[in-house]
């Protein structure tokens, strides 16, 4: 026994670099979600579970149907305590040139982002390529593809004025065949796609939420386990 104690302390394998590691991001259902600054672990769980509500309800009530889909997702999330604008889509001309989702992904969100929030966004859609968060992606790729269409949506949260957040989200469809397993980094090349996005900053009144934070818990339930997983990502 002692001899195969000390095998196993001599066997050489590659260190793990920890550092420059955090669980700084989660999948939730078909959203991408990161964080930056100080937000504390409860406002980003209320970002979490207030935005997993709302997709849920959408599911329920709009089905296949982007309009009344983003429609329910913004009535839910106004009657939990965000001030959200309407989700208003414009498609990409020429998305081809982009080469892949994630370029399109990026080019949209990061005018509307700080240098911080761009580069933990980057960071977060490159680390779903990584075996670590293979079943986060699992996870994502469940909830954000269907047939041969994709949905879904990227977003950062960060601390807003007081003791709110603040979350700039791009909301993105995309019609492709061939896509399916790859939702963020299915290459164009020659094939048409038909690809439409969304952007926009919405902010979390934590004095409302506060009131109905247990009861969106409670609401969820057990389906938290089911939607969301931690992402390793490295910035």
């Amino acid at each position: 026994m002692d001899a195969r104690l000390r095998f196993i302390e001599s066997v050489d394998i590659p260190p793990f670099d920890t550092f420059g590691l955090w669980k700084l991001a989660a999948v939730n259902g078909s959203l991408l979600q990161s964080s930056v600054g100080n937000l504390d672990p409860v406002h980003k769980d209320d970002v979490l579970n207030s935005t997993l509500l709302a997709q849920l309800a959408a599911n329920q009530a709009g089905g296949d149907d982007k309009e009344k889909w983003y429609k329910k997702f913004k009535e839910v999330l106004e009657n939990v305590g965000w001030v959200v604008e309407s989700f208003s889509f414009a498609e990409i001309e020429n998305v081809n040139t982009y080469g892949s989702v994630d370029k399109v992904v990026i080019a949209m969100l990061d005018p509307h982002l700080s240098p911080e929030a761009g580069t933990v966004v980057k960071a977060t859609i490159d680390a779903m390529r990584r075996r670590v968060n293979a079943s986060a992606n699992v996870i994502f790729q469940e909830n954000a593809w269907d047939g041969q269409t994709a949905d879904f949506q990227v977003s950062v949260a960060s601390a807003a004025d007081g003791d709110n957040v603040q979350l700039h989200i791009g909301c993105f469809d995309y019609t492709a065949k061939g896509a399916a397993g790859n939702v963020l980094f299915f290459k164009f090349g020659h094939r048409a796609v038909k690809f439409t996005y969304a952007t926009q900053t919405m902010v979390l009144n934590e004095d409302i939420y506060k009131i109905v934070r247990d009861m969106v818990k409670e609401k969820l339930g057990t389906a938290i386990q089911s939607y969301r997983k931690d992402v390793v990502i490295r910035v």
